[in-house]
């Protein structure tokens, strides 16, 4: 991956973690909580600047974040009215959980912008017929733009699939073929399939495949923040999913999971594919990001949540013995997963960054070597 990629993967970690932070830094002040430090990073200090009552600071590796508020441990506090822990609960749980609310604020906006510029999606075009299916006994053949589907009009193949998915026994076609109109009933074939989740479950279809033409779908502004809506409820029911059917087992862990080295693989490719996906792989991170500290596990945002809980119902905080061993289990699972993803990460993802960087220095060694030839020539 050349220096362009490396900034930009960069630029993605570094936009999820400030906006997170910034979440936790604007409902602490809002809430007259003094805020000490707002730290991007970890590593040798890169950028310092102090302001008013704030320390900014960036540090060589984005990978983390932190607001470091005045009194937010025991040992820290001094029984001031701006500091954290002097706040009730409820303001407490608003610092929190403004953190995550704030990649999922992120998220949306960036998903009403890709619906401003416009969704690509696959053209209702058909680009195979499968032998053996319902569809080429009715005469269905490549090049056919499908129009509607029992009636209702489509947009694009996403949105056709959907309809012959949910059909019963039998789907009438309305096709375009050479400036003509024409009408077909097709009977459904069941066929069992396995989702994105490894679950197996039948479908209906008809035995077409999507041609690899790509059209844009552009909405206006009300459309827009409908679209964003929609898109971040989809999306947010996937992800808890996933995370639900990894818990479950359905999904191996390993398989699920992705950390820096995972994310940075991925986010090499999407890129060079254009500045919606990646704008999508940005939201859907931040969304991640917003489950993941969501969790109840103490070290994490939903850790904290918890311990508020638990103090809301005894009408006092947990003793400071039971809060320091649970963040103690807690920071130990964490660096646990934290190891174990890095090295998934590097046994999954690794050979492929690897390969890609020798078939890259090959390509440049070729290319020099031919430069040379046609130079002696």
């Amino acid at each position: 991956m050349n220096i362009i990629g490396m900034i930009t993967v960069g630029t993605i970690f570094s936009i999820l973690i400030v906006i997170h932070e910034f979440g936790h830094y604007i409902a602490a002040k809002r809430s007259g909580v003094k805020v000490e430090r707002f730290a991007l990073g970890f590593g040798p200090v890169l950028f310092r600047k102090k302001g008013k009552e704030t320390e900014f600071v960036v540090c060589a590796f984005p990978l983390g974040g932190y607001v470091k508020m005045a009194g937010d441990t025991r040992q820290e506090h001094k029984g001031l009215n701006n500091e954290f822990l002097s706040k009730s609960v409820g303001v407490k749980s608003k610092i929190v959980f403004a953190g995550p609310l704030f990649n999922y604020i992120l998220a949306l906006v960036i998903f009403c912008i890709i619906a401003l510029i416009g969704f690509p999606y696959p053209d209702s075009v058909v680009g195979s017929v499968l032998d053996d299916y319902p569809a080429k006994a009715a005469g269905v053949e490549e090049g056919d733009r499908i129009l509607a589907v029992n009636g209702n009009e489509i947009e694009h193949w996403m949105d056709m699939a959907e309809e012959i998915y949910q059909a019963k026994d039998t789907v009438n076609l309305r096709i375009e073929r050479e400036g003509k109109i024409i009408s077909l009933a097709i009977p459904l074939q069941q066929k069992e399939i396995t989702d994105d989740f490894g679950k197996r479950k039948n479908v209906s279809m008809i035995g077409i495949g999507a041609s690899s033409e790509i059209k844009t779908v552009k909405y206006n502004f009300p459309q827009a923040i409908i679209k964003g809506f929609e898109s971040l409820f989809k999306l947010t029911f996937l992800v808890v999913k996933g995370f639900l059917f990894m818990i479950l087992g359905v999904i191996p862990f390993k398989e699920a999971v992705a950390g820096p080295v995972g994310i940075y693989y991925i986010t090499s490719e999407v890129i060079k594919i254009g500045i919606v996906p990646t704008l999508h792989l940005l939201a859907a991170l931040s969304i991640s990001l917003a489950i993941i500290n969501l969790f109840p596990i103490p070290v994490l945002d939903g850790g904290h949540l918890l311990f508020f809980f638990m103090e809301k119902v005894r009408g006092k905080p947990i003793s400071e013995k039971v809060e320091d061993n649970l963040t103690r289990v807690g920071l130990s699972l964490l660096i646990l997963l934290i190891v174990f993803v890095f090295y998934n990460d590097i046994v999954r993802f690794g050979p492929k960054i690897l390969n890609k960087k020798k078939a890259v220095q090959i390509e440049e060694k070729s290319s020099i070597d031919g430069n040379e030839k046609l130079i002696k020539e």
